[in-house]
C-alpha cells in the first residue's frame, strides 16, 4: 500500500472521529436543555403547590395550614396546565413525590429526555431518566 491509501484511511478516520464527537456533543445538549426545563418546571410546580397558604394565617405569623392532599392537587392540577409550555420536557414530566413541611412544600419531578438522533431502542439504555427537586416557602411579612 503507497502513501495515498494510508493518508486516504487517516483522513477517514479522522472524519469519523469528528463526526462521532458532533453527535455525542448535541446528544449531551440535547440533555442538558431538557434538564434545565425540568428544574424550571420543578420550580413552577413547588411554586403552585404553596399557592394555597392561608395569606391570613401568614400575616398573623401562624403556620400556614398547607396540607399535602391539598398541595399534591394543585401541584397535579399545574403540570396538566402547563404540560404544553413549561413542563414540555422529553417523554412527559412526572411528579414523583410532594412533601409537606410547615410553610414548604418540596416537589419531586421526572422525565426522560428526548434525543433525535438515537433510535427508541437506545434511548431507554444510554440516556438517563432526569430527576430534580424544588421547593417553595411561604415566609411571613
Amino acid at each position: 500500500m503507497g502513501e495515498e491509501g494510508r493518508v486516504g484511511i487517516l483522513m477517514c478516520a479522522g472524519c469519523a472521529f469528528v463526526c462521532l464527537l458532533l453527535f455525542v456533543t448535541m446528544t449531551l445538549t440535547q440533555v442538558a436543555i431538557q434538564d434545565r426545563r425540568l428544574v424550571s418546571c420543578a420550580d413552577a410546580l413547588a411554586g403552585a403547590g404553596i399557592g394555597g397558604a392561608s395569606s391570613s394565617q401568614v400575616l398573623a405569623g401562624q403556620a400556614s395550614g398547607i396540607d399535602e392532599a391539598g398541595a399534591r392537587s394543585r401541584v397535579e392540577a399545574a403540570l396538566s396546565a402547563m404540560g404544553t409550555t413549561t413542563c414540555r420536557v422529553g417523554e412527559g414530566v412526572m411528579v414523583t413525590g410532594v412533601r409537606v413541611d410547615r410553610e414548604e412544600v418540596e416537589v419531586s419531578v421526572r422525565a426522560r429526555p428526548r434525543v433525535s438522533a438515537l433510535p427508541p431502542v437506545l434511548v431507554g439504555v444510554v440516556v438517563p431518566e432526569l430527576e430534580r427537586t424544588s421547593s417553595a416557602r411561604v415566609r411571613p411579612l
